[in-house]
């Protein structure tokens, strides 16, 4: 019987062939298949195959979920179309009308009635386990609608008894679902209500035959995987570099996003934006960490940091790419902070730095700095008088830190003096994220010699709630203080925040 329907439902399509595009290819997709036993010349009801006779019949349970792994052609199909629903006028439909369920616990939109499609084509997508753990194999795949819907990609599965709409396939497809006592609420954007699901028997259902819809309309939404979300909360760094980590799986915590430039991003124009030039390649002959190390030193700036620098002394190590940042008062500091950092860096990987290159700044040309690399066995590289491509690793590593540091403070329009903890920040996350594309890999797993994990970052300048654990609270006071996400702490992975109109973090 539902082997005829689908026939009947096949040829009614015909009559929105204007509107939709056919699923049959040649004459082979109108052949008569058996659904019981697979074979040609036959359909279920005529079949003589013994094991559709023995098997066990039995009423199935609203709730159904999807066995990905009976089919993976569905899977590659699921992935490569994209799913849309469209609210529009049409003719007239004289199908039944039958409430639609919305199911968090199915992973596909499905039905089992035939007459439901306007637009179907047969599909051998495996089977759909029922909560009484029976299955119910997946016939066919179409467009369902009536006067007032349309779905895509809506899976005809036999023994259905009901129609189901994925909570989970609204959401990847950028929906937005609330769900309140007495009704669910389906947005677009979260502005624009689709449509209302009300409670009824402890299920949320909705009568799409009862929307009035007046207008022709077309509405569309495409999971964008929170891409935007993941560029914004990695300092806005660029879908090709995001693109690369997610392709070679190079971080640990980013979800699988489709990381694409379809859209302006405001704040990078705004913080961002240079003057045309030609790319020079370079070719690095260094084959070990400290093998080769850059410096330079930016400011001073017009605001000082919050802590009353002015300067930032940048540190770049050739062969990782892996980047250290340190905040001044005076160019005087340089020298005290870089032996320190030898002692650092060394200690930690247990062996020497062997070529450090600068620019011939005042804080990079002194006896002091000589001396010291004299001492410990350093080369000392200085540029030529106007010519900072010589030193173009660290220089582009500047450019790139106020560039980020510059859209992060724009987009939630931060105070400036909180450009040390923005180009921290910065700095912080490059390490992670950045791609090196000779050996594709990260700064921080060519330093640490494993994948990073950015499963918890955040959006520069967020809202978020810190625990007020210090000041001696009434019994009914906020545990918590509303502050602002200014950046990481260097040694945990964890958040710091700040009061903005406090004067200190």
């Amino acid at each position: 019987m539902l082997s005829r329907k689908l026939n009947r439902a096949m040829y009614k399509r015909d009559k929105y062939k204007k509107k939709f595009r056919s699923g049959s290819k040649g004459g082979k997709s109108n052949e008569t298949i058996c659904f019981g036993c697979g074979k040609p010349g036959h359909i279920k009801a005529d079949c003589k195959s013994k094991k559709v006779f023995d098997k066990k019949k039995g009423k199935k349970s609203f709730k159904a979920t999807w066995d990905d792994s009976s089919s993976s052609s569905l899977e590659s199909e699921s992935k490569s179309e994209k799913a849309i629903l469209c609210l529009m006028a049409q003719g007239e439909d004289a199908r039944k009308s039958t409430p639609w369920y919305l199911d968090s616990g199915c992973s596909r939109h499905m039905t089992g009635d035939a007459y439901q499609f306007i637009e179907l084509k047969r599909h051998d997508g495996g089977k759909v386990t029922f909560g009484d753990n029976n299955k119910g194999r997946v016939i066919g795949l179409g467009t369902v609608g009536n006067n007032s819907l349309f779905i895509s990609n809506v899976y005809l599965v036999d023994g259905l008894k009901h129609n189901l709409l994925s909570i989970s396939q609204l959401c990847d497809k950028g929906f937005h679902v609330m769900f309140e006592s007495s009704k669910c609420i389906v947005r677009i954007e979260k502005h624009e209500t689709l449509f209302i699901a009300y409670k009824d028997k402890n299920v949320y259902a909705i009568n799409f035959d009862e929307m009035n819809m007046q207008n022709v309309s077309c509405l569309s939404a495409q999971s964008e995987c929170d891409a935007r979300l993941w560029h914004r909360r990695l300092g806005h760094s660029s879908m090709e570099n995001l693109s690369k980590l997610t392709k070679h799986d190079l971080v640990k915590g980013l979800p699988k996003c489709t990381f694409k430039k379809d859209k302006e991003c405001e704040p990078c124009i705004l913080g961002k934006q240079v003057k045309s030039s030609f790319k020079t390649k370079v070719t690095s002959d260094v084959t070990r960490a400290l093998e080769l190390i850059h410096m330079d030193l930016f400011g001073p700036t017009q605001t000082q940091s919050l802590g009353g620098k002015s300067y930032c002394f940048v540190i770049v190590d050739d062969f990782t790419r892996y980047t250290w940042v340190y905040f001044l008062s005076h160019k005087h500091e340089v020298f005290d902070v870089f032996v320190k950092f030898c002692a650092l860096v060394e200690n930690e990987k247990g062996y020497k730095i062997t070529i450090i290159r600068s620019d011939r700044g005042g804080e990079f040309l002194n006896r002091n700095l000589e001396d010291f690399c004299a001492k410990q066995g350093y080369t000392h590289q200085l540029s030529s008088p106007r010519t900072p491509q010589q030193n173009g690793v660290v220089e582009r590593k500047n450019r790139t830190l106020q560039e980020m540091c510059r859209t992060m403070l724009n987009e939630y329009n931060i105070a400036k003096h909180f450009w040390a903890e923005a180009i921290n920040t910065a700095c912080y996350v490059i390490n992670k994220v950045n791609v090196r594309k000779q050996v594709k890999k990260t700064p921080y797993e060519l330093w640490k010699g494993r994948n990073p994990n950015i499963s918890y970052f955040k959006v520069f300048g967020c809202t978020c709630y810190v625990l007020n654990d210090k000041d001696q609270l009434d019994k009914f006071d906020p545990k918590s203080k509303v502050c602002t996400f200014l950046g990481y702490s260097m040694h945990k992975e964890k958040h710091i925040g700040c009061l903005i109109d406090q004067p200190k973090p």
